[in-house]
């Protein structure tokens, strides 16, 4: 299956080039008509949308124009768009509408001309391998014959899915047209720029994009499957086994499958025969004798080494699993990313908005800190949430958060009290008042941080020890005042809660012996 998907990416490729020149044909008629382009009148996007969703025809302007008419408090938008400055501007958008069909068009016969000349050579191709591999694996020579173009055609008009693939890309690319529409009124009701004119059908146009790639990937795996089933039925084989790929993102439905015996003629894609879903990556085997399985290979992802290497051919996919990942942390964290990949890319892009060159440069590396370095994860998590809050300056930055983190763990974590309590760990939010903000999201007033060696003088050698006071939910504090900063941490558990500076003056008053507790 391995190389067919290779085909079906390179086709994928082409396709995507397709999407890219028609984005970009879009953009450029886009610029002419929004290049400084601001109107003072602007709706929001959730009004903007309202009208939208109210226009029958989204090709007529006069449409647009008319609900505007019957929107009265969007009437000085109606004004500005029928002002003599924007007539021609609303004629170029009007033929753009009318363009978006064309483009769209092109790109529909483009996209099912490249999936048909794949898929009819890819059809040819399965068919052969199959009896290959067939032939090679048993020393059997089969009767058989050539594939013919009509078992192809076959195979290409069967609507496994429901509906015929020609159907589904002039779908997609309806549906595309569609929006580019509508983000084009968008931008002409809202007052979008030209620049983020260009990205919205940049954007809409890369979803496109993958809709289109997840397609021919997954038609490809159907036409790979029907062939391969042609052949078996050629070759006198009644029975198929169920290979999925060994590896971590293989689906639970695949690996349910994997190893299970099907009758060729009960074989029923999306059910018990490949493709199960989109993006499927499973295969199938004619069913020989164990003997002969036993002493055949297939490969197998090993987590631990980040190799593939050979394993029996009759292991499952539930014995893989409780070899190689069962039981192995850096397997199981693999694992983790791979399952939770979509949820942990939102976390890194927003993360990322929140942190910028604080974050990791790559996703990978993302993924990697977070399932591989827990300490070093939490940290980060814990700084994000403090610079979200507006508790920790950003300009601090995280390396030397991570910084002053070890220093303490280093110098104070570890020390005992002049009352002879052991530090034994930081709170999460004892480094906020180590660091300090601009401003306090409390008071608004800037905050200045403490120094390491201000916190450890104050615990070692304070000026001052209050009593140990417990709060409405029985959690225990002692502060300690020292000459350079004044630090609380739970005299039973040893765990630092918080930091402030020592006011001068406090220092000189506890000294005279003048100060209050």
């Amino acid at each position: 299956m391995y190389q067919f998907m290779e085909d079906a990416e390179e086709t994928a490729d082409l396709i995507s080039r397709v999407y890219r020149k028609a984005s970009l044909q879009l953009e450029y008629a886009a610029r002419d008509i929004f290049e400084k382009f601001m109107t003072k009148y602007g709706l929001s996007e959730t009004e903007a949308w309202q009208i939208i969703n109210s226009i029958q025809d989204k090709n007529s302007i006069d449409q647009l124009k008319q609900e505007l008419q019957n929107r009265k408090k969007d009437s000085e938008i109606l004004k500005q768009l029928e002002a003599p400055a924007y007539r021609a501007r609303m004629e170029r958008l009007q033929n753009l509408m009318s363009q978006v069909d064309t483009v769209m068009q092109q790109v529909y016969q483009q996209e099912k001309q490249f999936d048909t000349k794949l898929l009819e050579q890819l059809g040819e191709k399965a068919y052969y391998h199959s009896i290959y591999n067939m032939q090679k694996e048993t020393g059997l020579a089969f009767s058989f014959s050539h594939v013919s173009r009509k078992q192809i055609d076959q195979a290409l008009q069967m609507k496994w899915s429901g509906k015929h693939f020609s159907d589904r890309i002039w779908q997609n690319t309806q549906q595309l047209a569609d929006s580019l529409k509508d983000e084009l009124l968008i931008s002409l009701l809202t007052g979008r720029t030209d620049r983020e004119t260009e990205e919205s059908i940049q954007a809409q146009c890369g979803g496109g994009a993958k809709q289109a790639r997840r397609l021919v990937r997954t038609e490809s795996c159907y036409m790979a499957g029907e062939l391969t089933a042609q052949s078996y039925i050629d070759c006198g084989i009644k029975n198929y086994r169920y290979v999925a790929v060994l590896d971590l993102r293989t689906s639970e439905i695949c690996r349910e499958l994997d190893g299970k015996v099907f009758s060729v003629k009960d074989r029923k894609a999306g059910v018990n025969y490949p493709p199960m879903h989109p993006y499927c990556r499973s295969t199938t085997i004619s069913v020989i004798d164990d003997k002969i399985l036993r002493n055949m290979k297939r490969s197998a992802y090993n987590p631990e080494t980040g190799r593939t290497e050979m394993v029996p051919a009759d292991m499952t996919y539930e014995q893989w699993y409780e070899k190689y990942v069962k039981g192995n942390l850096k397997a199981e964290a693999q694992e983790k990313a791979v399952k939770n990949a979509s949820s942990d890319r939102k976390q890194y892009e927003r993360y990322r908005e929140l942190l910028g060159k604080d974050m990791p440069k790559h996703f990978a590396d993302f993924q990697e800190m977070k399932y591989n370095e827990p300490e070093k994860w939490e940290l980060l998590r814990t700084y994000a949430r403090s610079v979200d809050k507006g508790t920790i300056s950003p300009l601090s930055g995280f390396e030397n958060y991570q910084k002053i983190y070890d220093e303490i763990n280093e110098k104070v974590v570890g020390i005992k009290t002049s009352e002879g309590t052991a530090v034994t760990r930081q709170s999460k939010h004892f480094m906020d008042r180590v660091i300090g903000t601009m401003k306090d999201p409390k008071t608004g007033r800037s905050r200045s941080g403490v120094t390491v060696e201000g916190i450890r003088d104050a615990l070692e050698n304070p000026a001052k020890v209050f009593p140990t006071r417990t709060d409405p939910d029985s959690r225990k504090s002692q502060k300690y005042i020292g000459r350079h900063g004044t630090v609380s941490l739970d005299p039973e558990t040893g765990i630092l809660i918080q930091c402030n500076p020592t006011d001068a003056d406090y220092v000189r008053r506890i000294a005279n012996g003048n100060a209050k507790i």
